[in-house]
């Protein structure tokens, strides 16, 4: 009786894998796919060569091509470096157009370019290289409004910037989804040490890579030690990323 149940249980298990049914494949340049989805509709974006995004409906046709207008040399920054809220709606604009945060890297002299953009290709707002590239997206309960917060270099001194967005719909969940695997770290940029929160995970040893993805540094710590002080002065000036167990964020170099 045991062994028909078992193999019941077996033929169970099958069938029910069976039901996983490739939908759609879709070919990009390796460096980017995200997705967007409501309650009302879903987008798949896809990267293409030469800077160039295509954007499919929810039952995989083509529902347009985006290509922004950035400068000669620029390239998209892989898939390691995707941002929260790289695809959205209703956060920059009022409208019902999708949005996009797309980070660029010049391949000559390893400067940074952040767009936010409209699925038209308008600009919403554009950030330089002074720029760190790590940014918050929160929603303020008093104002009932959303708010963007970005900082940059000046100098010696870092400035903070706090942008008021024409918006309100976005939702504490949301935010707390999008951040949850956020690590945080100081100073930013970074010049000798960058010193990261223990984010008391289980890991037990923090990992950093360039932006081709390769490991360049890594270093094991206790599971008590509330700082971890990372020695980052042999690396080169850029954007690095790096990661804790399932966690992981960004830092610059300077």
């Amino acid at each position: 009786m045991k062994k028909i149940l078992f193999s019941m249980a077996i033929l169970a298990a099958n069938y029910a894998l069976g039901q996983m049914n490739l939908e759609h494949s879709y070919t990009s340049d390796g460096s980017h796919w995200n997705i967007y989805s409501d309650s009302t509709t879903s987008h798949y974006l896809i990267g293409k060569a030469n800077n160039t995004f295509e954007i499919y409906h929810a039952n995989h046709t083509l529902y347009k091509t985006l290509t922004p207008n950035i400068p000669a040399n620029y390239t998209f920054i892989p898939e390691l470096f995707w941002e929260s809220y790289s695809i959205s709606k209703r956060i920059f604009n009022t409208d019902d157009k999708l949005e996009f945060i797309l980070t660029f890297l010049n391949n000559q002299n390893g400067q940074h370019l952040m767009l936010i953009i409209s699925e038209d290709g308008n600009i919403i707002k554009q950030f330089g290289n002074e720029y760190h590239s790590l940014y918050q997206i929160f929603h303020d309960a008093v104002s009932n409004q959303n708010k963007f917060v970005i900082s940059k270099s000046s100098g010696t001194n870092t400035i903070t910037e706090v942008y008021a967005l024409p918006t309100s719909s976005l939702t504490t969940l949301e935010i707390q989804t999008q951040n949850k695997n956020k690590l945080s770290a100081f100073p930013v940029p970074a010049n000798k040490l960058l010193n990261i929160m223990n984010p008391r995970n289980g890991g037990n040893n923090v990992q950093v890579y360039d932006v081709s993805g390769k490991m360049v540094l890594h270093k094991s710590f206790g599971s008590g030690e509330k700082n971890i002080a990372l020695d980052v002065e042999s690396l080169k000036a850029g954007v690095y990323l790096y990661k804790i167990g399932d966690q992981s964020s960004k830092f610059i170099k300077n």
